[in-house]
C-alpha cells in the first residue's frame, strides 16, 4: 500500500496535526484525520448570541491562549501567522489588570496574587502569608525525600517539602484550576519534574537544588543547539516580515479572536481541505485499532470501514482511548489513570462594572 498516515481526533491538536503533516510530507502521502463527532473542532467552540439588542460571544472552551517564549506558545503563535489571522487577533496587554491580577478565593475573601516586590511593601495577602515559612522549611529541613518513591502526589511532596499549608493555599487552587482534579491525585514527577528532580538528586533541598538541576537542563539542551538555532531564525524572519503583529505579541500576555476561539479551528479546517492529499471523515467514530495481517495499522469505525495506514497519531482523550484496545491486553497506563471532566458555564450580564475587583479571575 502506499503511504499513509491516520489522525485520530479532529480537535485543535488533530487538526494541527494533519495541517503539519500536509505542509511537511510529499502530496503522494495520504492523510486521514477521522473525527467522531459531526463537528470539527473538539472543545474550541464558539457560541455567537445575542439578548436585549446585545451581541456576544460564549466559549464553550477555552478563552484565550497565553504568549510567551516556550516552544508550545510559540508553535501556536506560528500556526496563526501562516493561517493569516494576525488581523483577527485581540489581546491582553501584560500591564493590564486582566493580565495582572489574579486571585485566590479564601477564608471567605478574593486575595489577589503577588505580581511583584511591590507586594512585600504593600503586605502580603493571608492566602500567600504561608510561603516565606513554607520556604524557610524547605531552606532548613534535610533530605526527605522516601527512599523507595520513584514519585508522589503533588500533595504529598509540597507538604513534606514545604508545609501542608502551602498546598491548602496555594498548590491545591492552582493545580485544580488547571488540571481539575486535587493534589492528591497528580504526579509531582509529571507536573513539577525540576522541583522533583531537585529534591530527589541533592541532599539540600528543592530551591537550593534548582541550580544544579538549571545546570543539568543547559547540558542536555546543548545537545539541541542546531535546533534551537533553526528555530529561533525562523521567529526571526517572521518578525522581519510581520514586525507590527510580533512586536504587538511581546507586549501582550494573553490573546484570542475577534470572533472568538472557534476562528482558529475553522481556518484550519478550511485550509486542511484544499489539499488534495487530506481526507477528513467525520460522525464515524473509532471503534478498534489493531495491527493487521501485514503488520500496518487499522483503525475500524463505526459503520464498519476499516481505515489502514503505516502511522497511527491518537490525538484522543484518554477514556476515549480505552475503547480502541478493548480486545487486546490490558494497559495499566489505560487502565489507571483517572479521567476528570470539566464543564465551562457562560453567564452574561447586561451592565459593566459588576464585579468589586478587576482582574483575571480566581481560583
Amino acid at each position: 500500500m502506499s503511504m499513509a498516515i491516520t489522525v485520530l481526533g479532529g480537535g485543535v491538536t488533530g487538526l494541527s496535526t494533519a495541517w503539519y503533516l500536509a505542509q511537511r510530507l510529499p502530496s503522494t502521502v495520504a492523510i486521514r484525520l477521522i473525527e467522531g463527532s459531526s463537528r470539527l473542532g473538539g472543545w474550541v467552540r464558539t457560541d455567537k448570541r445575542q439578548s436585549g439588542g446585545t451581541s456576544f460571544i460564549a466559549e464553550k472552551g477555552p478563552r484565550t491562549l497565553r504568549t510567551g517564549h516556550s516552544r508550545e506558545a510559540l508553535a501556536v503563535l506560528e500556526l496563526v501567522d501562516d493561517l493569516g489571522l494576525r488581523s483577527d487577533v485581540v489581546m491582553a496587554p501584560k500591564l493590564s489588570a486582566a493580565a495582572r491580577n489574579r486571585y485566590i478565593y479564601y477564608d471567605g475573601e478574593l486575595n489577589c496574587m503577588p505580581t511583584g516586590l511591590g507586594s512585600l511593601i504593600t503586605g502580603l495577602p493571608p492566602v500567600v502569608r504561608c510561603l516565606p515559612k513554607g520556604i524557610w522549611h524547605d531552606l532548613t529541613t534535610k533530605k526527605n525525600a522516601p527512599a523507595d518513591s520513584s514519585d508522589e502526589s503533588i500533595h504529598d511532596f509540597v507538604s513534606r517539602r514545604f508545609g501542608q499549608q502551602v498546598d491548602d493555599n496555594l498548590s491545591s487552587a492552582v493545580m485544580h484550576g488547571i488540571y481539575a482534579t486535587d493534589t492528591k491525585e497528580l504526579s509531582a514527577r509529571a507536573l513539577l519534574y525540576p522541583f522533583w528532580l531537585a529534591d530527589h538528586t541533592g541532599k539540600t533541598g528543592v530551591l537550593r537544588g534548582l541550580r544544579r538541576v538549571a545546570k543539568l537542563s543547559r547540558a542536555r539542551n546543548a545537545q539541541f543547539a542546531v535546533r534551537d538555532a533553526e528555530e529561533r531564525y525562523s521567529i526571526t524572519k517572521r518578525r522581519m516580515q510581520n514586525p507590527e503583529f510580533w512586536e504587538s505579541i511581546n507586549d501582550a500576555s494573553m490573546y484570542s479572536f475577534r470572533d472568538g476561539m472557534q476562528t482558529l479551528t475553522d481556518r484550519l479546517t478550511s485550509r486542511l481541505s484544499a489539499f488534495p492529499n487530506v481526507e477528513i471523515i467525520t460522525g464515524q467514530p473509532a471503534m478498534e485499532a489493531r495491527l493487521g495481517a501485514d503488520g500496518n495499522a487499522e483503525i475500524q469505525l463505526a459503520n464498519g470501514t476499516v481505515v489502514r495506514a503505516q502511522h497511527v497519531i491518537n490525538t484522543l482523550p484518554l477514556h476515549h482511548v480505552r475503547s480502541l484496545f478493548a480486545g487486546g491486553p490490558s494497559n495499566a497506563l489505560l487502565d489507571d489513570t483517572p479521567y476528570a471532566s470539566v464543564a465551562v458555564v457562560n453567564v452574561t450580564y447586561p451592565k459593566k462594572n459588576i464585579t468589586p475587583v478587576d482582574g483575571f479571575g480566581y481560583l
